[in-house]
């Protein structure tokens, strides 16, 4: 089913012909501190705002906090980091930095997760972003209700819920909270143990064990890493076209699965492998259950519909998102807070709801044009640099420069090139379309980490 088949139904119920918007400056609502909330906190403070993040755990940092619970943490509440131990980043930090935030030059370009958690909890002491952020406070309603949001949490240390009014609301929750588990004939009579990388702490549960690692994504090519040298076998089923590295001998590749056994899986070349345990590194989905059909929006966990630049709700321009887009570098996000910040500000003015529809429509030609589907829509990709003239275009927000995409699709085949060693570099960004990169010994160098927090 092509997009031009479903976005057709928006034109019933939006507002047309409606005056450019001049939103006041009020209380604003975010949800999340991680890094796309911390970033919207950084500005909505510059500027001024009248704002409170809820934050569902006790602490700062999303999914670059690493907690050693499953499921669910200690307190009863759903753990949404998916972070595991000796994760590096996969892409240059250079590509994940706030604006005018840097970290030392000193640091690796592909810091530790432990590093860059440092570097959010510096980020948050730099700006004195605590205050407005108020933790333990699980968000599990927003409804727009007589011209306003009512956000609904509940205290998780003593289990209250209260309700406040928003006249703004910016959804930051994250990109990588609900796991996408795929179905297959006879998993469910498999003996051994299954997990999605989300709920992946450490390799050394894995020692000496047979191991199914399924998907060949960023987390799944990770773990390939992790796992190959210390599993008795891994056997890795994915359809990748990449360099694939000298693993070690216990490393094997297989094609898709055709379905599970007691004892072990059936590939669909007719081979069979007995494994003890199974990674599906199968990717996440959008997960907004907070949200009603008050929103106005269609919300699923493949796209959210219609969004005026990937951010603006437009049938309630009161309600903001940061994060639904794919295929872009952590940057993005600090460029949406930005564009977002500056809306609530009223430092510039949306245009009609009609005109955003109208731009939103023709985004949705675009990708019928080029035989795109409606899982499509909230794709930025190859597109990115152009996104971030678009958001400077628009509000007048800082222009990311081009080198940062430029460093981001070279480092995407290079990962692919050299897996086990892409990571043994550091950049250093010239000028705003320039960078260079040099070999940097590898080694502990990957450890460093010059940030004090």
């Amino acid at each position: 089913m092509y997009l031009i088949s479903s976005s057709c139904l928006f034109i019933l119920y939006l507002c047309l012909g409606c005056n450019a918007l001049s939103l006041p400056n009020s209380h604003t609502c975010v949800v999340g501190a991680g890094y796309s909330g911390l970033a919207v906190s950084r500005y909505l403070k510059e500027f001024g705002v009248n704002y409170t993040v809820f934050e569902a755990s006790r602490y700062v940092g999303g999914t670059w906090r690493f907690d050693p619970h499953v499921g669910v943490d200690e307190y009863g509440i759903p753990v949404f980091t998916s972070m595991y131990k000796y994760l590096r980043t996969n892409t240059p930090r250079q590509t994940m930095e706030f604006g005018g935030f840097p970290f030392p030059d000193s640091a690796p370009s592909y810091p530790t997760g432990p590093c860059f958690y440092k570097y959010l909890k510096s980020f948050v002491k730099h700006f004195d972003l605590m205050p407005n952020i108020q933790v333990r406070s699980f968000v599990q309603a927003i409804r727009w209700i007589d011209q306003h949001w009512e956000l609904t949490y509940t205290q998780t240390e003593e289990r209250n819920n209260y309700t406040v009014s928003c006249d703004f609301v910016v959804i930051a929750n994250g990109q990588y909270v609900r796991p996408l588990l795929p179905k297959f004939p006879g998993l469910d009579v498999f003996n051994g143990s299954v997990i999605h990388s989300h709920d992946y702490k450490e390799p050394e549960t894995y020692k000496d064990r047979r191991v199914l690692l399924v998907g060949a994504g960023s987390s799944g090519l990770d773990l390939a890493t992790q796992l190959h040298n210390i599993t008795n076998k891994l056997v890795h089923s994915h359809h990748l076209v990449y360099n694939q590295p000298k693993f070690s001998d216990h490393y094997v590749k297989k094609p898709d699965i055709k379905g599970f056994t007691k004892n072990g899986v059936v590939f669909k070349d007719g081979t069979v492998e007995e494994v003890d345990d199974v990674i599906f590194c199968t990717g996440y989905e959008y997960y907004h259950p907070f949200l009603d059909e008050s929103s106005g929006l269609t919300v699923s966990g493949k796209f959210i519909l219609p969004l005026h630049q990937n951010i603006i709700n437009i049938r309630h321009p009161s309600m903001s998102f940061i994060g639904v887009v794919n295929k872009v570098i952590t940057r993005v996000m600090d460029a949406q807070a930005e564009y977002i910040a500056s809306l609530i500000a009223g430092k510039f003015k949306l245009p009609s709801q009609e005109e955003m529809l109208r731009m939103w429509l023709a985004h949705v030609y675009r990708l019928q044009y080029k035989r795109k589907k409606i899982i499509d829509v909230n794709t930025v990709g190859p597109d990115q640099d152009q996104y971030f003239a678009n958001l400077t275009m628009e509000a007048g927000i800082a222009r990311v420069p081009p080198v940062l995409t430029d460093i981001r699709d070279f480092n995407a085949v290079n990962r692919l090139e050299d897996l086990l060693n892409y990571r043994d570099y550091d950049y250093e960004v010239l000028d705003s379309y320039n960078y260079k990169r040099w070999h940097n010994g590898g080694g502990s160098r990957a450890e460093e980490c010059p940030i004090d927090a």
